[in-house]
C-alpha cells in the first residue's frame, strides 16, 4: 500500500545524497508519525546511513526554543502567586476551580500570537457591560468586586506570569511556540543547526507555527509537504478550509511536492477515483459499537485480512473495545494508552476522598456514613484482602447509619489495610499524602505473584504521581486544603496514560482520531461518528467570548470542526474498506444525531466517485441461544401442607387489604411474603424512604389527636388549628428523633423531606380549618386504630384486620379516614354505577388497579362489624352511616374522597353489605386454597421493578 509517509520518505530520500540526510530536520505532527516515517525512510536504503533529525512539532519547538515545559501543577502555583500579589484575599480553593481555564486562554493567545492586551481589554469591557447600569457593590472586599477585578487584572497577570517563567527557563506550550516564532531569525539563521527542514502532513497551523514555516519556506530553508485531496480542497468544504490557503500561498505552497496539486496528480484525486467500500452502521446504544467493530474485524480475519485500524471517536470506548476483540486476534497495538482515571484504582481513591469528606461527629466522636464504608470496602481493588469480607459482614449486621471510628477500629482488629483506609486525614494534605503512600504499600503485596496483574502498574503510576505532587507541594509555604489537594491529584491522574505493551507495527491498531495523523490504512472501522463527537460541536471552555476570539484570530469551535473534518476525510483517502459506526436517536428528544460527515459521503462523495460503494444499515444483535434464560415460569404448587399453612395464618393474623392487593398484583409475591415468611432485606440509608416519610407525617397527626382526646377535646377549633400549625416544625423534629435516632434531619435529602412534611401539614390544617368554616363539625372518635373481626369460612373462623388512620364523625356520619402522602385521583375510589354485581365481583377479585377500593371496602366492613363497640362515645354498629374515604396530602383540593357507591346488590342496608362482603372474602380464600391455581409470577413486569423478591424470580 502506498501511504503518505512512504511517498514523503521517498521524496526526501531522493532529493538528497545519502551522506547529506543527517543535516536535515523532518518535523511531523506526532511522535507516532515520527516512528512510522523512520521505518519508511529506513526501507529505502540498502546500507546504513545517518538519518535526519526527525521530531514531533512539540519536541521541535521546545528543543529549538531552549525551554523546558512547565509542569501543569507548578504552573498553577506560579499563577496563584501572581494573582495573590494582586488580590491578597484570593481563596486558593476557589482559584483552583477556574485557574485551568485562565491558563488555557493564555496558551491559546500565545499559540496564535494574539494581542493579549487587546483581548483582555475586550473581556474587561464585556464584563463591565454585564454589571452596567447597576451600582457597584459596597465595600472593596465584596465578592462581586473581587469577581470583576479578576477580569480587570488578567493582562497584568499574563505579563507577570511570563516574566516569572522566563526567569526560570520555563514555558507553557503556547509561550514556547510564541517565543520561537519571535526568534526565528536568531535560531534558524544566525546559528543554523540544519541545512534544510521538511514539515510533513500538517493542517490548521497556529499563527506561531505558520510564522515559523513561512519564514523558513520563504527563505528556501524548508518545504511543507501537504497531504490533501481535491474532494475537500474544493471551495466551501470545511475539511480543506486551511489547506486551500496554504497551497495558494507562494511560500507555503512552493516545491515539487506541492506541484501535484497544481497538476491534479492522481494521488490528489483518490477520494474521487479510487475503489472504496464504505458502510454506515447504526446501533441503538453506545455499548453496541465495540461489538459491531469486533464483528467486522472477525469477518476480515476470516478472509485473511488481519491488517486494520479501529479509530475511537470517543476514547472512553477503549476498554469496551478491548473486551470485545475476537479471540483470533492476538497481535494488536493500542496507541493512546488508557487513562489512569478509567482504572479501578482511581475509583477507589475517589471513594476514599468521599469517605474522608463525608465524616461527621456523632455526639463528640467522629463517625463515617455506613453507605460510604460499604462503597469503599466493596471495591474490587480490595477483594484480594482476606480481612475485608468478614469486616464488611460485621458492619452489615449493625443497624447504624453512621459508624463511629472507635467501632471501626475494634472491628478492624489491627489489620493494616483496614486501619489505613479508615484513618482520618484531618483536612491535612501532607497527612493524606502519607496515608496514600502507606495504602500503596499495603495494596502491592495483594497482587504480587499474580500473572499479568495490571493492578501493579496502576499502583506504580499512582505512586509516581504522588511523588510528583508531593515535591511540588513541599516547595510551598502555605498549606493546601484537602479540596485543592484533591483537584491537583485528580488533574495529574487525568493527564496520566498507562501505555499498553504491544508492537507498534502490529496488524491491528486501536487509536484515537488524532493518532491517525499522517497514517493510512486499507481497512478502517471508525466508532462514534455522531455530531458532538465527530465533530465535537459548540464546546468552548474559555473566559474569552466567541466574538473576541474571532476578532483577534483565536480558534473557535468552527475551526475545531474543520480540523476534525480534515482528519476524518484524510483517513478515507487511501482506505479501501471503511466501516463507520454511529448511535441512532432513541426516542423523542434524543440527541444521538448522526455526524454530518456521513451525509457528505452519502450525498456528495458517493455521487462524485463511481467506484465508491456506499451502504447504510442498522445493526441487529440476537442473543446467543446458550445465554438465553430458559422460558420457564416460576410457580409454587399449593400442596396440602401449604394450604393448611394458609388457613392457619389467616386464622391467627388475619386478612388485610394490603395482602389482598399484593395477591392480585402477583400471587407469587404474596406467597413469598405472607406464607413463606421471606423478609425483605433492610437497607441502612442516610435518608428516609417513602414509607418512613409517610409514617413520620402520620405520627404527627396521631400525636395531636391523642393529646386532644386526653384533654377531652374531640372538637377542633380555629385556634387549635392555628396553634398546631405553629407547632409543626417542633413536632416533626421530636418525632424524627424518636423514630430515626441514627439519621440526621438537618442536611441532605432529609432536610428537603422535612420542608415537604412541614408544607404538607400546614396545608392539611388549612384544609381542616376550611371544613370548619364551611359548617362541617368534625368530632374525633379515635386516632390510628387497629380493628379486627372474624367471619366463618366453611365452618372455620378466620380473621379480617386493618389499621385505619382516623375515625371521625361529621354531622352525624361516621368517616373512616385513610391518609395518603402521595397524590390520589378521586376516580381511583369511584365505582361505575353501570357495573353489574357479577362484573363488580370479577373486578374485585382480579383487577389490581382496584387497590384503594378494596382497602376502603374492608375498612367499612370492619367498622360495621364492631357490634356496638363504644368508640369516642359513639356506638359503632350496623345502624350507622359509614363513609370510608381518602385524604390525599398532595391533592387536598379534592377534599375527603369518599367511597359512596360500592354495593354488591340492589339492597343498600348494612346487613346486606356485610353478608355480601363475606361472600367476597370467602371467594378470595377459596382462590387461595384452590390447588389448581398455583402461586405464579405476574405477567406485568412493571410490577417487578421495585419488588423485594425480584432476584428470586430472576427478573432483575
Amino acid at each position: 500500500m502506498q501511504t503518505f509517509l512512504s511517498e514523503a520518505a521517498r521524496y526526501v530520500f531522493d532529493r538528497h545524497p545519502l551522506d547529506a540526510l543527517s543535516r536535515l530536520c523532518v518535523v511531523l505532527p506526532s511522535r507516532r508519525a515520527v516512528y512510522f516515517f523512520k521505518l519508511e525512510l529506513a526501507r529505502l536504503a540498502d546500507r546504513p546511513f545517518l538519518a535526519p533529525e526527525i521530531l514531533a512539532m512539540d519536541d521541535f519547538i521546545l528543543l529549538r526554543g531552549d525551554r523546558k515545559q512547565a509542569d501543569p501543577v507548578s504552573l498553577l502555583f506560579e499563577l496563584y502567586d501572581v494573582f495573590k500579589e494582586i488580590e491578597p484575599e484570593l481563596d486558593f480553593d476557589r482559584f483552583t476551580s477556574w485557574a485551568p481555564v485562565v491558563l488555557r486562554d493564555f496558551d491559546q493567545i500565545d499559540l496564535y500570537l494574539g494581542n493579549a492586551k487587546g483581548i483582555f481589554g475586550w473581556v474587561q469591557a464585556e464584563k463591565a457591560l454585564e454589571r452596567w447600569p447597576g451600582a457597584p457593590p459596597a465595600g472593596e472586599g465584596s465578592a462581586t468586586v473581587r469577581y470583576f477585578r479578576l477580569f480587570e487584572n488578567l493582562f497584568r497577570v499574563y505579563t507577570e506570569l511570563q516574566k516569572r517563567l522566563e526567569e526560570k527557563g520555563l514555558a507553557y506550550r503556547g509561550m514556547a511556540y510564541r517565543n520561537l516564532a519571535t526568534e526565528v531569525d536568531k535560531v534558524f539563521f544566525e546559528k543554523p543547526v540544519h541545512d534544510f527542514h521538511y514539515f510533513l502532513g500538517f493542517n490548521a497551523l497556529s499563527r506561531s507555527e505558520e510564522t515559523i514555516l513561512r519564514k523558513l519556506t520563504g527563505t528556501g530553508r524548508a518545504e511543507a509537504l501537504w497531504d490533501a485531496d481535491f474532494f475537500y480542497l474544493r471551495p466551501g468544504h470545511e475539511a480543506g478550509r486551511f489547506l486551500r490557503n496554504y497551497l495558494a500561498d507562494p511560500d507555503l505552497g512552493r516545491g515539487e511536492w506541492n506541484r501535484r496539486f497544481r497538476d491534479q496528480d492522481p494521488s490528489t484525486l483518490l477520494l474521487r477515483t479510487s475503489a472504496k467500500q464504505v458502510t454506515d452502521i447504526g446501533v441503538p446504544n453506545t455499548t453496541m459499537q465495540p461489538k459491531v467493530a469486533a464483528w467486522q474485524l472477525e469477518d476480515w480475519l476470516r478472509k485473511g485480512l488481519p491488517e486494520a485500524a479501529v479509530v475511537l471517536g470517543d476514547e472512553n470506548l477503549l476498554i469496551p473495545m478491548l473486551s470485545s476483540l475476537p479471540a483470533g486476534i492476538e497481535d494488536f497495538n493500542v496507541t493512546m494508552g488508557v487513562s489512569l482515571r478509567q482504572s479501578p484504582l482511581f475509583t477507589l481513591v475517589e471513594s476514599l476522598f468521599e469517605l474522608q469528606q463525608s465524616g461527621i461527629r456523632s455526639g463528640s466522636k467522629p463517625a463515617f456514613p455506613l453507605k460510604h464504608l460499604i462503597k469503599v470496602l466493596g471495591h474490587p481493588f480490595l477483594q484480594r484482602s482476606r480481612a475485608v469480607a468478614p469486616f464488611l459482614q460485621e458492619l452489615r449486621k449493625g443497624a447504624n447509619v453512621f459508624v463511629r471510628e472507635e467501632e471501626i477500629r475494634e472491628l478492624a482488629k489491627g489489620d493494616q489495610l483496614l486501619t489505613l483506609i479508615f484513618t482520618r486525614w484531618e483536612q491535612d494534605s501532607r497527612r493524606a499524602t502519607r496515608q496514600l503512600y502507606s495504602l500503596i504499600d499495603a495494596l502491592r503485596p495483594l497482587y504480587e505473584g499474580v500473572p499479568d496483574a495490571v493492578e501493579t502498574e496502576y499502583l506504580y503510576e499512582f505512586y509516581t504521581i504522588l511523588k510528583r505532587l508531593e515535591g511540588i507541594l513541599n516547595e510551598r509555604r502555605e498549606p493546601v486544603s484537602i479540596t485543592s489537594f484533591r483537584r491537583f491529584l485528580f488533574e495529574l491522574i487525568r493527564q496520566t496514560k498507562i501505555p499498553f505493551s504491544g508492537e507498534p507495527v502490529a496488524p491491528l491498531q486501536l487509536m484515537g482520531m488524532l493518532e491517525t495523523r499522517c497514517l493510512d490504512f486499507e481497512r478502517v472501522v471508525v466508532l462514534s461518528v455522531n455530531e458532538g463527537v465527530l465533530p465535537t460541536g459548540k464546546k468552548q471552555n474559555s473566559l474569552i467570548p466567541f466574538d473576541a476570539a474571532q476578532e483577534f484570530g483565536l480558534p473557535t469551535y468552527v475551526d475545531a470542526d474543520a480540523v476534525m473534518s480534515y482528519h476524518f476525510f484524510r483517513l478515507l483517502q487511501r482506505a479501501k474498506e471503511v466501516v463507520l459506526v454511529h448511535t441512532v436517536p432513541a426516542g423523542e428528544g434524543a440527541k444521538a444525531e448522526p455526524s454530518r460527515f456521513l451525509l457528505q459521503i452519502e450525498h456528495e462523495l458517493a455521487k462524485l466517485n463511481p467506484n465508491l460503494s456506499w451502504g447504510a444499515r442498522m445493526a441487529e444483535f440476537v442473543p446467543e441461544v446458550p445465554r438465553e434464560r430458559p422460558e420457564t415460569e416460576l410457580v409454587v404448587p399449593k400442596s396440602p401442607e401449604i394450604r393448611e399453612e394458609i388457613l392457619d395464618r389467616l386464622a391467627k393474623k388475619g386478612i388485610y387489604a394490603t395482602h389482598l392487593n399484593m395477591y392480585y398484583q402477583c400471587s407469587l409475591k404474596y406467597y413469598f411474603s405472607r406464607i413463606a415468611g421471606i423478609a425483605e432485606e433492610e437497607e441502612q440509608t442516610e435518608s428516609l424512604e417513602a414509607n418512613d416519610f409517610g409514617t413520620w407525617v402520620h405520627e404527627v397527626l396521631e400525636q395531636i389527636d391523642r393529646e386532644m382526646i386526653r384533654e377531652e377535646k374531640r372538637r377542633y377549633t380555629r385556634e387549635d388549628y392555628e396553634r398546631f400549625t405553629a407547632e409543626i416544625p417542633q413536632r416533626l423534629t421530636t418525632i424524627f428523633k424518636e423514630n430515626f435516632p441514627r439519621q440526621v434531619m438537618d442536611e441532605g435529602r432529609n432536610l428537603l423531606l422535612f420542608n415537604v412534611a412541614r408544607r404538607i401539614l400546614t396545608h392539611y390544617f388549612a384544609f381542616r380549618q376550611a371544613e370548619l368554616e364551611a359548617g362541617k363539625e368534625v368530632v374525633v372518635l379515635a386516632p390510628e386504630q387497629k380493628l379486627q373481626a372474624s367471619f366463618d369460612y366453611r365452618g372455620r373462623p378466620l380473621l379480617v384486620a386493618g389499621k385505619i388512620d382516623r375515625l371521625e364523625q361529621v354531622n352525624g356520619d361516621i368517616r373512616i379516614v385513610d391518609y395518603k402522602t402521595g397524590k390520589v385521583d378521586p376516580r381511583s375510589v369511584d365505582v361505575s354505577d353501570s357495573l353489574s354485581p357479577e362484573e363488580l365481583q370479577e373486578s374485585f377479585l382480579s383487577n389490581d388497579d382496584w387497590g384503594y377500593l378494596r382497602q376502603l371496602w374492608l375498612y367499612k366492613y370492619l367498622v360495621l362489624k364492631q357490634n356496638h363497640r363504644q368508640v369516642g362515645g359513639v356506638d359503632l354498629s350496623a345502624d350507622q352511616t359509614v363513609r370510608p374515604g381518602i385524604i390525599s396530602f398532595r391533592n387536598l383540593a379534592a377534599g375527603f374522597m369518599a367511597q359512596e357507591n360500592l354495593r354488591f346488590s340492589e339492597e343498600t342496608d348494612a346487613a346486606t353489605f356485610l353478608a355480601e362482603s363475606e361472600v367476597f372474602l370467602t371467594a378470595f380464600v377459596d382462590e387461595l386454597m384452590d390447588e389448581t391455581k398455583p402461586f405464579r409470577q405476574t405477567d406485568d413486569r412493571d410490577t417487578c421493578q421495585y419488588c423485594d423478591f425480584v432476584r428470586i424470580c430472576e427478573r432483575d
